[in-house]
């Protein structure tokens, strides 16, 4: 095929950004050293870090692992039927990809975009059809979520920053199953009622939307299986478990007497500080929000806070730079692609 002359390839702009995105993190680190030096001496933190137990930390790296092929394991899983699964490998390295993505180019939340792109290209799997299944995902995360929080409340009293949850955040998550259930089991007829309103519409581009829907629904398909759909939630239970348990395996790396319920509480207020578009490598988010839950349990060792912050933050996010890295060369991938592809059938 003879390329366009008009085709200038990646504007000026879109090859700055990876570069404004480093030298957002450098003023970054250069900001939070300033900081750290005036509220406590970076000699004090390289103590509190030289004085950490590592093995904690080789099973807080072992616990992010494991989560990330849990993961894994369950995308495959919401593509229905085992012909139409993809392998565990091509599951495992597009999820990589897509975490890796939306940790160095996180303004545009381009990395759901680039795991579907990776795993359409190792599997021709529609890259529409995936779009379903990332929504059966962010459901279900977002209802094991809820279900964290209810098992906390009990035992302990928010911080005034964070504020009483409201009934939508119990609602949201509960509707969302049921709509995703009654999509699943009613995928023909509404396939066919989107189908007859296409068309009836002009054939350009206001057809499409109509497509991707339909297309869409395709990954809600495995919920129709009562099998694949307890599988998915006891691995959705699996993953929100170790989620937890990783900042409180945490906590013994600097001999912090906290206990099983406020290391949930940080999983869950990082969780939820870490979902926008923020920071680069989500710098700066992670690690303060981390301080200040410890900060709000009494903790007053500032050199120690700053250093559990580090280390979490260090675990959580070097297998994802690491295992991203990997992926992004094991698919080809270079940013610019994901901000051209368009993840839906024309």
């Amino acid at each position: 095929m003879i390329a366009n002359k008009h085709d200038k390839g990646p504007t000026t702009t879109r090859r700055l950004i990876p570069w404004l995105n480093l030298l957002l993190v450098l003023v970054l680190l250069g900001i939070g050293i300033w900081y750290l030096s005036d509220k406590v001496s970076l000699v004090e933190i390289g103590l509190a870090l030289g004085n950490a137990k590592p093995l904690p930390i080789l099973i807080g790296f072992t616990i992010v692992l494991l989560t990330m092929l849990l993961k894994a394991w369950r995308w495959q899983y919401m593509f229905a039927g085992a012909q139409q699964r993809p392998s565990f490998g091509a599951a495992f390295w597009a999820l990589m990809l897509g975490q890796y993505v939306n940790l160095i180019v996180p303004f545009f939340r381009l990395g759901e975009v680039a795991r579907i792109y990776a795993l359409n290209r190792q599997t021709s799997i529609p890259m529409a059809t995936s779009i379903g299944t990332l929504v059966v995902e962010k459901v279900l995360d977002l209802f094991l979520l809820v279900i964290t929080i209810a098992l906390m409340m009990p035992f302990i009293i928010l911080p005034e920053f964070i504020g009483q949850p409201g009934p939508l955040l119990w609602l949201v998550p509960l509707l969302s199953l049921v709509a995703l259930y009654f999509f699943a089991f009613q995928t023909e007829r509404i396939t066919r009622l989107l189908q007859n309103i296409a068309d009836r519409l002009p054939k350009n581009w206001i057809q499409r939307p109509f497509r991707w829907m339909i297309s869409g629904l395709e990954g809600l398909a495995a919920l129709r299986s009562g099998r694949t759909s307890v599988i998915l939630v006891i691995l959705s239970a699996v993953i929100a478990v170790l989620s937890v348990l990783l900042p409180y395996i945490l906590f013994d790396s600097f001999d912090l007497q906290l206990s099983l319920v406020q290391a949930a509480l940080i999983h869950v207020v990082v969780t939820i500080a870490i979902t926008p578009p923020s920071t680069p490598g989500k710098l700066g988010v992670f690690n303060g929000v981390v301080a200040l839950v410890l900060y709000s349990f009494g903790l007053s060792d500032d050199a120690t806070i700053i250093s559990y912050s580090i280390v979490y933050y260090l675990v959580a996010i070097i297998p994802q730079i690491l295992l991203g890295s990997i992926a992004a060369a094991k698919t080809d991938w270079h940013w610019q692609r994901t901000v051209e592809q368009q993840p839906f059938p024309k």
